[in-house]
């Protein structure tokens, strides 16, 4: 199992000098594992992933951890998906939100996504992946992708089974509190783990009901990939104003979390905008002092597990 990033910033891109060695690209990795190409989110960073991939004989999966702009906006220029005879499988979850937008606590049977026909009229992931290419956003529309693509809204709570050359790779997900609901993905194939956790807030504390199911989640996972988008101290406010409610978290929670599922490393992402080379350098300092096992997310920085 191999992780890339390609784009390690949230909210929105971020080009200069400042924040080159990081890396300014919106949210996106790729795992490729027993011959399968899994992609978690589409923000700026999939453009580079696209021409590693190259227009032809390109078969992938894409999955969303939820669809704000900075996760969907580099769909549009994603090569592989113009290219007649690749086939882009993409998925997103349906998401029971309460009136705050959170995930409610539903239990549902973990059955097996089937390998369906195209989704035409679904009205979650390929919804928005077309309203932002319509006019006056975008100078073609999505029937301009000439490559098999399979839309696929996935009942929450339910697992998904891709067959692979060696064994079937299993994906799995939770809610986590995040604006209008987000999800959290594991991979499993062959013994060997990863965990995309990012956009989330650990607003109920530890031993809240968003921590431990993401314990649940990542245990035993060679690597955990999470959202550190703040400080500590910009989360609670000292000296500026408060993060809570946003939506996003720590390398203090990363630390907690990474603990107490035991994984074996942890990866921190979703860089704030306003952090450039030099704050996340003092940032990895601070975070591998808490948890040794850290690494900061940078394009182009690849994981062998």
């Amino acid at each position: 199992m191999k992780v890339k990033f390609y784009g390690v910033r949230g909210s929105i891109a971020t080009a200069g000098d400042e924040t080159r060695r990081y890396g300014g690209n919106t949210s996106c990795v790729a795992v490729q594992v027993g011959g399968e190409t899994l992609i978690f989110d589409a923000g700026t960073g999939i453009r580079r992933l696209g021409t590693e991939l190259g227009f032809q004989g390109v078969r992938a999966h894409l999955f969303f951890s939820h669809l704000h702009w900075d996760h969907i906006q580099g769909f549009p220029f994603f090569g592989p998906a113009f290219g007649a005879g690749n086939r882009l499988d993409v998925y997103g979850v349906q998401s029971d939100l309460d009136p705050g937008g959170h995930p409610q606590t539903i239990e549902f049977p973990m059955a097996t996504l089937s390998d369906g026909p195209p989704v035409d009229d679904a009205k979650g992931v390929r919804a928005a992946l077309a309203a932002q290419m319509t006019a006056p956003h975008f100078p073609v529309g999505l029937d301009a992708m000439r490559a098999d693509l399979r839309f696929f809204d996935v009942p929450y709570g339910e697992r998904i089974t891709l067959p692979a050359s060696s064994a079937p790779i299993i994906v799995r997900h939770i809610g986590v509190d995040h604006p209008n609901g987000c999800v959290a993905w594991r991979v499993e194939h062959d013994g060997h783990a990863v965990v995309y956790a990012t956009d989330l807030e650990l607003a109920q504390g530890i031993d809240g009901e968003v921590f431990n199911g993401l314990v649940d989640l990542s245990r035993g996972a060679d690597l955990l990939i999470f959202d550190a988008m703040y400080t500590p101290e910009e989360y609670e406010g000292k000296g500026t104003f408060s993060r809570r409610g946003w939506g996003h978290s720590t390398f203090e929670m990363g630390a907690t979390l990474a603990e107490r599922a035991k994984v074996r490393s942890l990866c921190l992402t979703h860089h704030d905008p306003g952090h450039d080379d030099a704050f996340m350098d003092r940032l990895a300092s601070r975070a591998r002092a808490r948890f040794a096992s850290t690494t900061i997310a940078q394009e182009g920085l690849e994981l062998s597990l």
